[in-house]
Parts: structure tokens; C-alpha cells; sequence
């Protein structure tokens, strides 16, 4: 199936997906590292919730993709694609746990400030905009195959700011926290569910790039690395 895939690209598109044993050494690393629930991620993670949820009070998308910017939600679940690919229990645990700790937090975040704060659901236009539907996991899976090339690919990283917006993941989740303060579990379930349904595609998208890229063969690499991430924290 890869090789019709790359028979069909042009012939200089090879390079794009081609990586040197460095660059995936780097990337692994890079991945581990921000993915790792340190102080910075959580100042990180926090501030980006107080950005998105200014958003959705004021109906203001420059601070919404603000939030979405600032947001570290990406690395752990590309870090569960990792994992996927590289067949290892310990270092799919160790991101499934990331993830769910990362996605709890922010819903209890969101929840508390939406206790404090007195948000009229009925006006936030973004309630508006989220639902279920195949066209949205397609853009998720295109979003983290972006995501894992930009990333992988140093000569494309400047275009990674550009994919975090892309992602949708924060404006959800936020607004699931948002229905369960406001005791409106139609909200709760419409925007959880959004926010699976991208994380599901952009686990898509990534796993087949890490396939292609070969990032199978780092599997020394990434548990040796989490192994280290784990005594350092």
C-alpha cells in the first residue's frame, strides 16, 4: 500500500517523506519532552484555557485560536500514535495517561471558571459550530498527518502554528467544561464527543506519516527516551 501511495507522488515528494535516523532520534525526543506533565506544561495548559474561554465570552476567534496556540494538547496524543507504532505497552500507558490527565484537567479548569463566571450559553456563538460529522474527522486526520510532517521535518516547522489552529481541540473541550458547570449535558456530550472525534483523526492522520516516515524504527530510541523522561520527572 506505501509503495502505490509514493508511485502516485510526484518524484521529488520522496524526500518530503524521508527522514534521517537524526532527525527521528530528534523528533522522539523533542515529542517525549513536551509531552511530559512538567510545571510549564500546566502553566502552558492552564493559560490557554483562561485564553479560550475570553473567546468564547466575548465571541472573539482572534483570542479563541490565541488559546488554541498556546494549548500543549497536541504532543500527547501524537505521542500516542507513537507509541502505536512502535508497539511498546509502556510508552502507550505513559501517553494514554498524559492524555487523560491532560483532557481532565482541562475539563475541571473549565468547569471551575465557568462556575465563577456566569456564561449565558445561549449567546456563545461557538455552541453553534460543534457537531459530529465524517468531513470533520477527514480534517482532523489531514490536521495530524500535517502536524507529525511539520514537526518531523525541521525545513517545514515555521508552518506549525499555522496546524495547531487547524486543530480543534481546546475550543470543545472547553465548552464541554463550560455544559457540565452549566448543568447542560447536551452541551457536555455535543462538544466531548467533537473533541474525540478529532483526537481519533488526528491519531489517524499521524499514525500513517509515522508509518511512512519509518519512525518503526525508533523504537530503542523512544523507550530509552521515556525511560529518562520518567526518572527526570
Amino acid at each position: 500500500m506505501l509503495s502505490f501511495i509514493k508511485r502516485l507522488m510526484p518524484s521529488h515528494s520522496e524526500a518530503i517523506f524521508t527522514l534521517s535516523k537524526e532527525e527521528r532520534n530528534n523528533f522522539c525526543r523533542e515529542l517525549i519532552d513536551s509531552s511530559s506533565l512538567k510545571s510549564e506544561f500546566y502553566f502552558l495548559l492552564v493559560v490557554s484555557i483562561f485564553i479560550t474561554m475570553a473567546g468564547l465570552l466575548k465571541n472573539s476567534v482572534i483570542l479563541i485560536i490565541g488559546g488554541m496556540l498556546v494549548a500543549p494538547l497536541l504532543s500527547p496524543i501524537l505521542s500516542i500514535s507513537l507509541a502505536i507504532v512502535i508497539r511498546n505497552g509502556h510508552v502507550a500507558w505513559r501517553a494514554v495517561k498524559i492524555f487523560l490527565i491532560t483532557t481532565i484537567l482541562a475539563l475541571i479548569v473549565s468547569m471551575l471558571i465557568g462556575s465563577v463566571f456566569s456564561f449565558k450559553t445561549s449567546e456563545m456563538e461557538m455552541i453553534e459550530k460543534i457537531g459530529v460529522n465524517g468531513f470533520d474527522l477527514l480534517i482532523a486526520a489531514l490536521a495530524g498527518a500535517a502536524a507529525s510532517l511539520t514537526w518531523a521535518k525541521k525545513n517545514l516547522s515555521n508552518n506549525l502554528a499555522g496546524v495547531a489552529i487547524t486543530v480543534t481541540l481546546l475550543p470543545p473541550l472547553v465548552l464541554a467544561g463550560i455544559g457540565l458547570a452549566a448543568l447542560d449535558y447536551y452541551i457536555f456530550i455535543d462538544a466531548i464527543t467533537t473533541y474525540l472525534l478529532n483526537v481519533g483523526g488526528i491519531i489517524i492522520g499521524s499514525l500513517i506519516i509515522f508509518i511512512i516516515l519509518k519512525f518503526q524504527e525508533a523504537r530503542k530510541k523512544v523507550i530509552a527516551d521515556v525511560a529518562a523522561a520518567d526518572k527526570n520527572n
